[in-house]
């Protein structure tokens, strides 16, 4: 259940911050494209035309559709019946030949049925574009999820791009430029740039990586030990203060290790641990239920850990006797 929240949790950020407005910008470039659209001008009002679903009867046909559909009604209409009824009036009528009023432009009803069923009728688009929007992800798109492979293959293939770009010379140049002239003299930007390109260089590089290390030491007080990562030196004042070096420790929170809090601590109260990265995030993760093997507690493994050093106790008392 724990694994599930968490792949919820990361998966509605990744659709909220990455895919929906992936998406957004996909169906925006589209509709400058193909646009459905035809000009308000040139169409005409429907006298006693029927009431049609979610627009009644807002509404417009070509001249020669209202000449047509007058010519209808003439035709079923008798002078010693009741008036026609609004069935018809449909019959009279082709939706083919209809269309709905957006913005300054028209759109088939057809198409306008379509987008209307998906979306309230309050928040319809009333221009052009934000209709074809819709109306493309609608008519073209069988469901969401093939515009959301799209719009994540599309972003997958930019940021690839991207980097690529990045990596040469002049791309590095354009970067340091851009990081040089505009993000330093931003006041705030440039303070939260600079801290997340600290951290960034430091998770990605391969380099520091192969240092890092997890460790244990006692905190928040003496018998309770805690897990921690160790990201390099700390600064010289505290080892000053401490008298010998201490390394700084990023300590994550659980059950979400992406929050925490980094501390300094002397070399000689950390203990190494026979932990990979991997292994350290999945005990963090799960609350402490998934031990990694080598590190599960039993009774053999605490005596055969302890045996040797009785051992080299009993040695020293002999020899000192």
């Amino acid at each position: 259940m724990l694994t599930l929240v968490i792949l919820i949790w990361l998966g509605s950020l990744l659709y909220n911050y990455i895919v929906k407005p992936t998406n957004t910008f996909v169906k925006f470039a589209a509709a400058q494209f193909v646009d459905h659209s035809v000009p308000l001008t040139g169409l005409v009002e429907l006298p006693n035309g029927p009431s049609l679903p979610f627009c009644r009867e807002d509404y417009r046909v070509r001249p020669e559709i209202r000449d047509l559909y007058q010519s209808r009604l003439i035709e079923m209409w008798d002078v010693d019946a009741q008036p026609l009824t609004e069935e018809q009036r449909h019959s009279a009528l082709s939706l083919d030949d209809v269309y709905v009023p957006v913005g300054q432009v028209a759109f088939l009803y057809q198409d306008y049925l379509l987008v209307a069923r998906k979306i309230p009728l309050g928040d319809m688009p009333q221009s052009r574009v934000p209709f074809n929007m819709e109306l493309i992800s609608v008519k073209h798109f069988p469901g969401m999820f093939p515009l959301s492979l799209i719009a994540v293959l599309l972003l997958v293939l930019l940021i690839y791009i991207l980097g690529r770009m990045v990596t040469v010379r002049i791309g590095h140049w354009i970067v340091h430029k851009f990081e040089s002239l505009i993000i330093s003299r931003l006041p705030v930007v440039r303070t939260v740039y600079g801290s997340v390109k600290q951290v960034t260089d430091f998770l990605f590089s391969e380099n520091q990586i192969e240092v890092r290390k997890v460790v244990a030491f006692e905190y928040p007080r003496k018998g309770i030990w805690t897990l921690g990562f160790v990201t390099g030196e700390s600064m010289i004042d505290i080892a000053v203060v401490a008298g010998e070096p201490c390394v700084s420790i990023l300590v994550p929170t659980s059950p979400m290790p992406m929050t925490g809090y980094t501390m300094s601590v002397p070399k000689s109260e950390i203990v190494d641990l026979d932990l990979t990265v991997d292994q350290a995030f999945q005990y963090i993760v799960s609350c402490g239920v998934l031990v990694p093997p080598q590190q599960r507690f039993t009774i053999e493994k605490l005596q055969a850990r302890l045996k040797p050093e009785q051992d080299s106790d009993s040695l020293e008392e002999i020899s000192s006797s």
